[in-house]
């Protein structure tokens, strides 16, 4: 009798890994893709971060809109869409800072002055959703399939 007990009773559990599965696995797989999502949007912006600030040392030196521009994308390697690149400039007038103007070209260098200018790049990039519309929340367009991150660096002129 104790063994036709211990029968049953395994016959009547036989579902319940199958139950708890259904219930733990949705839960499991929001957390996986979420990671996944967070760790290649971190790894966008932090790639995006590396490029404005190597193009805001590129821009420090003199170097032209072209150069610098040059400078942002080929030191965010892993970014694979376009990369809006903005460049400014302000002068410091004896107590304030000037407004921000374009960064201009003359025929090898920037119109920055030679000291004391400041200098700053900023770059935009739109970070493509690989999960899709699970996490469409964090989106920043209309069609919920991108996140638009942004980057800026401010730089002494030397």
């Amino acid at each position: 009798m104790n063994s036709n007990y211990r029968v049953r009773r395994q016959r009547n559990r036989r579902g319940l890994a199958t139950v708890e599965l259904a219930i733990v696995l949705p839960v499991l797989m929001l957390l996986l893709f979420g990671i996944m999502e967070m760790g290649l949007l971190f790894k966008d912006v932090l790639m995006l971060q590396q490029g404005v600030r190597e193009g805001g040392r590129t821009a420090a030196l003199g170097s032209t809109i072209e150069q610098v521009s040059s400078t942002v994308t080929s030191s965010a390697v892993s970014l694979t869409g376009s990369i809006t690149i903005t460049q400014q400039v302000r002068t410091w007038n004896v107590t304030t800072w000037g407004s921000w103007a374009p960064l201009t070209d003359s025929s090898s260098t920037s119109n920055a002055a030679l000291s004391g200018s400041q200098i700053k790049v900023s770059a935009t990039y739109d970070h493509m959703l690989v999960t899709g519309g699970l996490f469409s929340f964090i989106a920043t367009d209309t069609a919920k399939t991108k996140v638009t991150i942004s980057a800026s660096s401010i730089v002494r002129r030397e």
